[in-house]
């Protein structure tokens, strides 16, 4: 994705929207994708994990649900 894409597609978003990387692990790859869903701040994160979970994937309280975007890499569904 270009620069200009990616500005296109972050223009369609709420200017208050947080938006997130996926996170962990080396390398880097091309964005393919913006994907909106629901997610719960970890409040004692370790190195190697994310500030945030999906709610789908967390044990813990939900009612503190944020919704945000976030910027796929191509294998990002690999980590």
């Amino acid at each position: 994705m270009t620069a200009v894409e990616l500005i296109e597609r972050l223009k369609s978003l709420p200017p208050e929207s947080t938006v997130l990387v996926e996170g962990y692990e080396t390398g880097y790859d091309d964005i393919v994708d913006l994907k909106t869903l629901d997610v719960v701040r970890y409040r004692k994160a370790q190195e190697w994990d994310g500030e945030y979970s999906a709610v789908d994937k967390f044990t813990g309280d939900r009612d503190k649900t944020i919704p945000v975007t976030v910027i796929l890499g191509r294998r990002g569904n690999l980590r």
